[in-house]
């Protein structure tokens, strides 16, 4: 099917191509006729012209569209909080978002991300770090001098945008309350990730630690294998793995534990298991608290205490610095997000 252009528009009205360009285009400063402005749009809805975006896009400089470059699957609550707040800033702006991986196609220079801006499919690029790494081609996006923000990670090009997360406070705060109303041991449990928040977090437990002497951390791992975390959340499997971390690992640690210690989840999921099993077998009620966005399941008469690292807020913040980029304005490059303040949610 051939593709309808202006230059039909103009032959079925039998104006000039130019004319057609100027209604279609809401040109007003051009003196056209109602009567022919009229025809030409009765014209394009009758041979039904879709207007070419790419050859508009160049005239406007502008295509309205970001690329979001995103590897990790959108069932963890982390990862899908940052796109639901880019979303959300985006549309405020009239932007729209075009969701691609890391993925370099075959016979590309580039990533599928990077050639989106240099072909002019999109304006600047939102990158949402893998396990808090930058891009590999950093670099080349620095000579192109294109706009971008990396989320959750930090490029070692000064040039380049970030908007981080500040782990470390959030679990050193968390880790202060908790020491502060008596708890003389905190035991962490966290899924094994080859990830820089979890070395941020341990950072910020120790931390802690040196400003309460005679208190202790313990840190119990869930193994990270690709059997049991397959989507990184939303698994039966996950369930399972931290079922099967309670019974061997947690439970017995506990049996140690007096009742104003406390257990820190890394994952909301980890605290409907350590509630159920702590309700079920009337086992003393350790402090609980969490480090995650996470919806905290209802469990009856639980306070769990939570700092929220603000994911929607970072995806909004990355946003605002991208555009800003694109308009040309003078930013802060490098933005930090500091967590919630500690908050205990009684159920």
């Amino acid at each position: 099917m051939t593709r309808v252009t202006i230059k039909d528009i103009a032959a079925e009205v039998g104006v000039s191509h130019t004319t057609v360009s100027y209604v279609l285009n809401g040109n007003k400063n051009q003196k056209i006729s109602d009567k022919t402005r009229a025809a030409v749009l009765e014209a394009a809805r009758k041979l039904k012209y879709v207007p070419n975006e790419t050859a508009r896009n160049l005239r406007k400089n502008n295509t309205e569209c970001i690329a979001v470059a995103l590897e990790k699957p959108l069932t963890h609550n982390r990862f899908n909080g940052i796109l639901q707040g880019i979303r959300e800033e985006l549309s405020m702006e009239g932007y729209g978002l075009l969701l691609m991986d890391f993925r370099t196609m075959e016979n590309k220079e580039h990533p599928e991300y990077l050639d989106s801006v240099l072909r002019r499919r999109t304006d600047g690029i939102i990158y949402i770090s893998s396990d808090g790494l930058a891009p590999d081609c950093s670099k080349k996006i620095e000579s192109y001098q294109l706009p971008f923000v990396g989320v959750d990670c930090c490029p070692e090009e000064e040039t380049l945008g970030s908007v981080s997360f500040d782990f470390e406070r959030g679990a050193f705060e968390i880790a202060c309350r908790l020491l502060g109303e008596g708890a003389k041991k905190i035991l962490y449990w966290h899924f094994d990730l080859p990830s820089l928040q979890e070395k941020y977090r341990l950072d910020g437990f120790h931390r802690a630690l040196e400003l309460y002497p005679g208190t202790s951390l313990e840190v119990c791992q869930i193994p990270y294998t690709p059997d049991n975390l397959p989507s990184y959340g939303g698994d039966h499997r996950l369930d399972d793995s931290c079922k099967q971390s309670l019974v061997q690992d947690i439970l017995p640690r506990l049996s140690n534990y007096e009742e104003n210690d406390a257990v820190v989840c890394g994952w909301g999921i980890m605290v409907k298991h350590l509630c159920t099993a702590l309700y079920q077998g009337n086992m003393k009620q350790h402090k609980i608290a969490v480090l995650s966005d996470a919806e905290i399941p209802v469990i009856p008469n639980t306070k769990i205490l939570t700092s929220r690292p603000g994911f929607i807020r970072g995806g909004r913040e990355s946003a605002r610095l991208l555009l800003a980029q694109i308009r040309g304005e003078e930013v802060e490059k490098r933005i930090c997000l500091p967590p919630e303040p500690p908050t205990y949610i009684e159920l």
